[in-house]
């Protein structure tokens, strides 16, 4: 016995001598690290907020892309962040400040001084809470460009010379693609991504003469939502939002409690469609039109080039509407409220919206 007690001992001191290995702890999810970015943007106003979030976006979209490119066998250096007040250290070393939101290919940095509230209409009347949305698609189109060198352009590689407009439509193609993934994982609400699709329409430019020309409101805008339609499926889920086309949202409103739309086969939905009122644009490119005609008949070369550079500067407005759209499954028609059209035939919805609805709900 003595022997076997010695033995036992001997298990027993090996066991306390053995350090104990502590579970390793596993990364959080890409979608964990997004969520934890909407709390963050949900935090009550304080000094700091803004550069926090923007650190901790730009954090986000590092992985982001590290992992779509490591998909195709390719590494992403991480760009080195800039605020207000500080230098780059290529592009002519030049400070940060308003109205600069670039990326700078050189030395590979983004710099994120634009003043939303200053600078665009859409971001007017909005709290700090909500301009963070409008600022992560900013900062999510500088980083669109870095992924462009390593991913290249994707739809907007064309031709054997590569344009300002084609690189920037890339950048708000990938934006659009983030925004998309951010709302598939519950990490960003309709109604931030609605604020962000209204930027992107506005930052477009109308100097398609110009070498610096971006893409006109409506090609920004698109370019956005087709990489939204890269990363959601039309009818997929959003909380209780469904995505349906590239410019519309939809939500089931309940029965109006007469039970009339039930017992007459109509349906009722909270929408979200993306709308372009162009009464300005047009009102302001009839007057505009007849001086550019007269500077091209009686003025000089410059002056006429001047004038051509000046169409299109009354400028279109588009944004998303929130309305009502009513869906009679008997008749086949639709209606929109506050749009200035009656009833029509679901297939006369350019949006195609109330057709992707009429096939879901409408069946028996």
């Amino acid at each position: 016995m003595f022997p076997t007690l010695l033995l036992g001992q001997s298990f027993l001191l090996a066991a306390l001598a053995t350090p104990r290995l502590l579970p390793v702890k596993e990364p959080p999810t890409i979608q964990a690290q997004a969520l934890d970015l909407m709390r963050l943007g949900k935090e009550e106003s304080s000094p700091g907020l803004r550069r926090r979030y923007l650190q901790a976006a730009s954090d986000f979209l590092f992985r982001y892309w590290s992992e779509r490119a490591a998909g195709q066998g390719v590494s992403l250096v991480k760009p080195q962040l800039l605020f207000e007040g500080e230098r780059l250290s290529g592009c002519g070393g030049a400070e940060v400040k308003h109205p600069t939101a670039l990326y700078c290919t050189k030395s590979q940095e983004i710099a994120m001084a634009l003043d939303l509230r200053r600078a665009v209409k859409a971001a007017r009347g909005l709290g700090e809470q909500e301009l963070l949305s409008m600022d992560l698609a900013v900062l999510a189109h500088e980083w669109g460009h870095h992924a462009n060198r390593s991913l290249g352009l994707g739809p907007y590689k064309s031709g054997f010379s590569l344009t300002v407009k084609q690189e920037e439509l890339a950048a708000d193609w990938r934006t659009g693609q983030v925004l998309g993934s951010l709302l598939g994982y519950g990490a960003m609400d309709i109604d931030g991504f609605t604020r962000s699709a209204n930027l992107m329409f506005e930052l477009g430019d109308y100097e398609f003469i110009a070498p610096g020309h971006h893409g006109y409101p409506k090609e920004r805008f698109e370019a956005l939502a087709a990489g939204l339609a890269k990363e959601l499926t039309p009818g997929q889920r959003l909380g209780t939002w469904s995505f349906d086309t590239r410019e519309t949202f939809s939500r089931p409103l309940a029965d109006s409690g007469n039970g009339e739309f039930l017992a007459t086969g109509r349906k009722l939905y909270e929408v979200q469609r993306f709308e372009i009122d162009r009464t300005n644009q047009v009102a302001t490119n009839l007057i505009g039109g007849v001086l550019g005609a007269m500077s091209c008949i009686w003025g000089s070369r410059d002056q006429c080039l001047g004038m051509a550079m000046q169409q299109g500067k009354g400028r279109a407005y588009g944004r998303y509407v929130s309305a009502r759209l009513s869906l009679d499954c008997i008749s086949g028609r639709f209606d929109v409220t506050e749009d200035g059209f009656e009833a029509q035939p679901i297939d006369r919805d350019g949006k195609r919206q109330a057709a992707l609805l009429a096939q879901r709900d409408c069946q028996p």
